[in-house]
């Protein structure tokens, strides 16, 4: 399973930094951020098939407005970005 801060390549060839994690109902969902600029987000979903880690990126409009409300009230109004 991926880890927060783990560096990871997606079949675009672009490195991505894992910035949060979330298991949601039965699915375990990765906030990507890229390495490099323009900053691109990635929000995907991390499966093990044959034993290799797959990222697949959600492209649902309706999922993906669910999940990052998720992650937004995961954070109980705490920002890491802000100190």
């Amino acid at each position: 399973m991926l880890e927060i801060g783990e560096i990871v390549k997606l079949s675009n060839d672009k490195e991505y930094i894992v910035v949060n994690t979330m298991n949601l109902h039965n699915i375990r969902y990765v906030f990507l951020i890229s390495n490099f600029k323009p900053l691109d987000i990635v929000i995907g979903t991390e499966k093990i098939i044959d034993e290799d880690i797959v990222v697949e990126e959600v492209k649902d409009n309706t999922e993906l407005d669910y999940v990052l409300s998720q992650f937004a009230l995961s954070k109980d109004g705490e920002d890491e970005f802000d100190e």
